[in-house]
């Protein structure tokens, strides 16, 4: 936030002493230093907790206080909103697979990568030498082209370079209808969201429509669970501490909405004693779970289709699961809706064998003035995410504190929270038992 102590030497003292005390931090627990290089690779930019990621939090808040001073508000501005241009070259620079045809350990002209990506050299030059601007790439010589650290991450991971398209595409057209959104001043989660005014049909239907389109975004997501989203290893962590995990009895896990089953496929060469039985409302999903499972685990994973929102009731299977897993699927929901599935457990939470009714779910930080801009920034990102490609709400701790309070009173429910340099998760594990309310709800 804007101070009236803003000068450039001390905030460039800061930036040194802070660079200084992280450079000690880094050679204490003998982390490479950073490099572009390609082939770098350092734990400073794997670690999202402890020392290291206060001082690159305040470091970033500090240099991108340094750059609006040094720029002006007209720089900034400037800047900030130009950006477009690189986010369309690098698109297309993944559109066409350019990256992938420059040797990871060598160069490439633009004549040999027009050539093989099919465009005309002199725009796939122009292109080229705005993405080496960021350093995503490097103009070593006059139109020859090598990679950097960072163009060497999106070749080499598949899932984070679609995660990244995804960004580039869907969600840069679907920001740029918000204004249009809100001339229709609808509720959350009624009315179209900004996807539909740009696309003219929700998300999910338009993947569906577009398949090419619909597989990037399953492998964006997957990879941002497993490295941008704190909620997957909130719920292994949370695994490895329940004694049954390492019994040699079969134990029954229920992942609702579970889609392909990855996550449980996760979970399974985890954990060899655990059984998954994974549920979704649509086939389409569960089939290529069921053709990709792993030969290994086909005993211990199947596959079911069913209704989000039938009650489950102790009939529902021979065998009592010890969790029923339910991730991602409340926050898209209104609040009428999530109380209805939440309320459609009871019947099996009931039953004697306790079995627990494990949620997780994304979650609004609560304002805090104390926390700065560049640890805001994702977090308020996220809010305006899911609001412009679903036109849902995220809620903050105390609404889903609310939701589960409505659903029953007697739902006895211990809350976890973790964050991410991106997301903000929450673990519910909610129990049948606590006091009062009327039997059953």
């Amino acid at each position: 936030m804007p101070t009236a102590t803003d000068t450039l030497l001390p905030l460039a003292q800061d930036i040194l002493k802070h660079t200084q005390e992280l450079v000690k931090i880094l050679s204490a627990q003998s982390f490479s230093p950073p490099s572009l290089a390609v082939g770098a690779s350092t734990a400073l930019w794997t670690t999202h907790d402890g020392e290291i990621e206060e001082k690159r939090s305040q470091l970033c808040a500090l240099m991108q206080r340094l750059d609006k001073l040094v720029q002006g508000p007209r720089g900034f501005l400037h800047e900030y909103v130009s950006g477009n241009w690189e986010y369309g070259a690098l698109y297309t620079l993944l559109e066409f697979d350019v990256l992938q045809k420059i040797p990871l350990r060598g160069t490439a002209s633009v004549e040999t990568l027009a050539e093989q990506a099919r465009l005309p050299a002199d725009k796939l030059l122009r292109i080229c030498r705005l993405v080496a601007c960021a350093d995503i790439l490097d103009e070593v010589e006059e139109g020859v082209f090598g990679h950097t650290a960072i163009s060497e991450e999106l070749v080499d991971n598949e899932g984070f370079r679609s995660w990244v398209a995804f960004q580039l595409f869907e969600t840069r057209v679907a920001s740029a209808h918000l204004a249009d959104s809100l001339r229709h001043p609808d509720p959350f989660w009624n009315g179209q969201a900004a996807f539909e005014h740009a696309w003219g049909m929700p998300m999910y239907a338009w993947h569906a429509k577009h398949p090419e389109k619909g597989k990037r975004f399953a492998l964006a997501m997957d990879s941002v669970s497993k490295t941008l989203d704190p909620g997957n290893g909130m719920i292994t962590n949370w695994f490895r501490e329940q004694p049954w995990t390492q019994s040699n009895t079969p134990t029954l896990i229920v992942d609702i909405d579970g889609k392909t089953g990855s996550f449980a496929t996760d979970l399974a060469e985890l954990f060899p004693n655990l059984h998954f039985e994974v549920q979704d409302s649509s086939p389409s999903p569960l089939a290529h779970g069921e053709q990709a499972l792993p030969p290994g685990l086909r005993n211990r994973i199947t596959f079911r289709l069913r209704d989000l929102f039938t009650e489950r009731t102790p009939h529902d299977s021979p065998v009592i699961p010890r969790v029923l897993m339910l991730r991602s699927a409340l926050w898209r929901l209104d609040d009428t809706a999530c109380v209805q599935l939440l309320r459609s457990f009871i019947p099996l939470l009931q039953h004697p064998d306790k079995p627990t009714l494990l949620v997780n779910d994304l979650v609004s930080l609560e304002w805090d003035p104390d926390r700065g801009p560049d640890a805001e920034r994702p977090f308020r990102r996220r809010d305006v995410t899911v609001m412009v490609m679903h036109n849902a709400k995220q809620r903050t701790s105390r609404e889903w504190a609310a939701l589960f309070a409505q659903a029953s009173p007697r739902f006895d429910v211990v809350y976890t929270q973790a964050l991410s340099s991106h997301s903000c998760r929450g673990m519910w594990l909610v129990r049948w038992g606590g006091a009062g309310g009327e039997e059953g709800v």
